[in-house]
C-alpha cells in the first residue's frame, strides 16, 4: 500500500461506494497530463488495478496544517466553454502540469448530493475531499504547479474544495446561452443524453428541484432542457463566485478565450503563477491551437465552429429563436449573454 501511496503513476481513480475502497490505476504521469479525460474508458491498456480500503487511508482524509509551496489550482466551468482547451494550455512541462476531470473529486460531489457517510472509517464528503485532494497532488513534480480542471457537476463543491485548500485560486469558465446550446446540438445524440444526465445531478443541488418527477424532465423537450441546464449553471456559477470574492476566483468568457486566447493564457498563467510571457504564450497556440481539445485527432478553426453554427441555425430556425424566448420569458433577470463578476 505505501509503495502505491508513493508512487504517483498510481492515479487515485475513485471511490467504490459499494465496498468502501479507493481503486487505483497504474497509469504514468505523462499519460496522466496527456488524456483528455481520467475516466476508466481511457485506460484500456492499465496493466493494475489496486483497491485499498478507506480505513487504511483515513490519515490522508484529514486538513493538512502545513500547506504546500505550491497548492493545487482549479479551472471549473459550466460545460462546452473552452475549459478543456485552457487547461491543455496551461499544462507546460516545466511550469505545470494539468489534470482534466478526475472521476474521484466527482465521487466527492455525488457523495455530498447522496449525504453520504462512510460506514467502514470515520469520513464523510469531506474528509474524502481532503483524500482526493492530497491523493491527486502526487501527480505533480516539485518543480511544477499542479491545475486541475473537474467535471462541471462537481461545481456543487467549489466552496468546500477552496476551503481544503486555503491558498488555491480558481477560474470559472461559462458562456452564453445562444454557444452553450449550439455546442451541444453540435456534439449529437450523445451530447443531449449527457445534457440529461448533467441535468439530473445538478437538479440535486437546487432545493426547488430535488423532487422533481423523472417525468417532468422527460417530457422537456432537448432544446428546453439544454436551456435550463444552462440557466441553472451560470445561477450556480454567480452565486459561487459571489460568495468567494475577487481574490479567490475570477470568471473568464469562453469567448473571450476564442477571440483573444494569448492574453487569456497570460493572464491565466498570471494568476497561477507561471510566469508565461506572450511569446511562450503564442508558442503554446501555435502547438495546441489547431486540434481539437477533446478530440486530438481533429482540427478547431472558429472559422469551422461559425460555418457549423449556421447550419445548425438554419436548419433548427424558428425553433432556437422560440427557445430562447421561452427562457427569457421564464426568466426574466436572466440575461441570454451575461457578464459574470470579476472577469480575468
Amino acid at each position: 500500500m505505501q509503495n502505491i501511496l508513493e508512487n504517483p503513476d498510481f492515479l487515485a481513480y475513485r471511490l467504490r461506494f459499494d465496498t468502501e475502497e479507493i481503486e487505483f490505476i497504474e497509469v504514468p504521469v505523462d499519460l496522466q497530463r496527456r488524456i483528455t479525460w481520467l475516466r476508466r474508458d481511457a485506460f484500456a491498456d492499465a496493466s493494475k488495478l489496486v483497491a485499498i480500503p478507506l480505513s487504511q487511508l483515513e490519515r490522508l482524509a484529514k486538513p493538512n496544517q502545513a500547506q504546500p509551496a505550491k497548492p493545487p489550482n482549479f479551472i471549473f466551468h459550466t460545460a462546452y466553454c473552452g475549459s478543456t482547451f485552457l487547461s491543455r494550455c496551461l499544462d507546460v512541462p516545466g511550469h505545470s502540469i494539468s489534470l482534466r476531470e478526475p472521476q474521484l473529486l466527482l465521487d466527492v460531489a455525488n457523495a455530498k448530493r447522496m449525504n453520504w457517510q462512510a460506514r467502514s472509517a470515520n469520513m464523510d464528503y469531506r474528509h474524502l475531499l481532503h483524500l482526493a485532494l492530497n491523493l491527486l497532488k502526487r501527480a505533480a513534480p516539485k518543480d511544477e504547479h499542479l491545475i486541475i480542471k473537474p467535471v462541471n457537476s462537481v461545481n456543487n463543491i467549489v466552496i468546500e474544495i477552496l476551503q481544503a485548500s486555503p491558498r488555491s485560486l480558481a477560474l470559472m469558465m461559462y458562456t452564453d446561452a445562444r454557444n452553450f446550446v449550439l455546442s451541444t446540438l453540435k456534439k449529437g445524440e450523445a451530447a443531449r443524453q449527457t445534457t440529461r444526465a448533467m441535468f439530473d445531478l445538478l437538479r440535486c443541488d437546487f432545493p426547488h428541484l430535488q423532487n422533481l418527477k423523472l417525468s417532468d424532465a422527460i417530457h422537456m423537450s432537448d432544446l428546453k432542457l439544454i436551456l435550463t441546464l444552462w440557466r441553472l449553471q451560470l445561477e450556480q456559477a454567480n452565486a459561487i463566485i459571489q460568495q468567494l470574492g475577487k481574490d479567490k476566483i475570477k470568471s473568464v468568457h469562453a469567448e473571450a478565450l476564442i477571440s483573444k486566447p494569448a492574453e487569456v493564457l497570460v493572464a491565466a498563467g498570471e494568476m497561477f503563477s507561471l510566469n508565461l510571457s506572450q511569446s511562450q504564450a503564442i508558442e503554446i497556440l501555435a502547438t495546441k491551437g489547431a486540434a481539437d481539445a477533446k478530440d486530438q485527432s481533429q482540427t478547431f478553426s472558429v472559422e469551422k465552429r461559425d460555418k457549423t453554427y449556421k447550419v445548425l441555425e438554419e436548419f433548427y430556425g424558428d425553433d432556437l429563436e422560440n427557445g430562447f424566448k421561452w427562457l427569457s420569458a421564464n426568466n426574466q433577470n436572466m440575461s441570454l449573454a451575461p457578464s459574470l463578476l470579476n472577469p480575468l
